[in-house]
């Protein structure tokens, strides 16, 4: 009981402290500002300041690496975000710019055969290549055309380069076309210069020769070879290809002659389709 008493005396004199404290600090407000820059207030308080502006600076440059940290972590963050931004976008502007690209050279290339189609004046039908030889021996390749698009069995294929080949299978929606690269083609031809006859031929290594000309005749190098148009199926002044080499030799019964295509058969992507002058043989084996 007596411990309650002592406790509740010592709170009862706590609001006294409290007001003159309060009283303190209205005068001593008031006297500051009624007295002039030389009163004591301003002098204590100008000497206060004096005294612990040394440990404010000392303060400021302990604190200042750390907050140069902080600042720095803090860009960091801000610049990480900002660089996989703009990887995301020049992601996005390269797959762009390849599409953009590659529009752009299908372009070129089936303005190309149009051109070459209307500059030889052939009926024609422009054609995809959706599929390739999966072997090496097999030398054809499959289009998105057919007899719904009106492509017939044996109808001559080309490209902006040449001679392709014949369709030899033909199907509602595509054909299967022979290549003249391929061992069973053969086209009859004429050497443009000499206008020597002949029969290019593919082989299984893909390479065409020039057979059956004129030994005494023979063609050289860099002559060009056209179709002859015999047999009706292809028309005639087809460019099939240059001679890159010819031998001669005197116990041979023909020249031996190689024969580039104008074409890049390997990776050719678009043809076109002729329709053809006469009803063509089955099996593609040339005229």
């Amino acid at each position: 009981m007596q411990r309650l008493e002592i406790d509740t005396q010592r709170g009862a004199g706590r609001p006294l402290v409290l007001v003159a404290f309060v009283v303190a600090a209205l005068v001593l407000t008031t006297v500051y500002f009624r007295e002039g820059d030389k009163g004591p207030l301003h002098v204590t308080r100008t000497a206060m300041l004096a005294v612990s502006a040394p440990f404010a600076t000392a303060g400021t440059v302990v604190t200042s690496p750390f907050r140069a940290v902080a600042n720095w972590i803090g860009g960091r963050t801000v610049s990480t975000a900002d660089y996989a931004a703009l990887v995301k976008q020049n992601t996005e502007l390269k797959d762009r710019l390849a599409k953009l690209e590659e529009a752009r050279l299908e372009n070129d290339r089936i303005r190309a055969l149009v051109q070459f189609a209307k500059t030889e004046n052939l009926a024609s039908v422009g054609a995809r290549v959706i599929g390739r030889p999966t072997d090496s021996w097999e030398g054809t390749i499959l289009v998105d055309r057919g007899t719904n698009d009106g492509v017939k069995l044996g109808s001559p294929v080309i490209a902006s380069g040449g001679l392709v080949g014949q369709v030899v299978d033909v199907t509602a929606i595509d054909s299967k076309v022979r290549l003249v690269t391929d061992s069973a083609s053969g086209v009859a031809v004429i050497v443009q210069r000499t206008r020597t006859a002949g029969v290019v031929r593919g082989s299984v290594s893909g390479a065409i020769t020039l057979d059956f000309v004129d030994k005494n005749q023979p063609p050289v190098k860099g002559d060009v070879l056209i179709t002859s148009g015999l047999g009706g199926v292809y028309p005639k002044g087809l460019v099939v290809g240059d001679v890159s080499d010819v031998i001669n030799a005197p116990s041979d019964l023909f020249p031996q002659v190689t024969v580039l295509s104008r074409v890049p058969i390997s990776k050719i992507e678009e043809v076109l389709v002729l329709k053809p002058q006469a009803t063509a043989t089955s099996g593609g084996a040339g005229e």
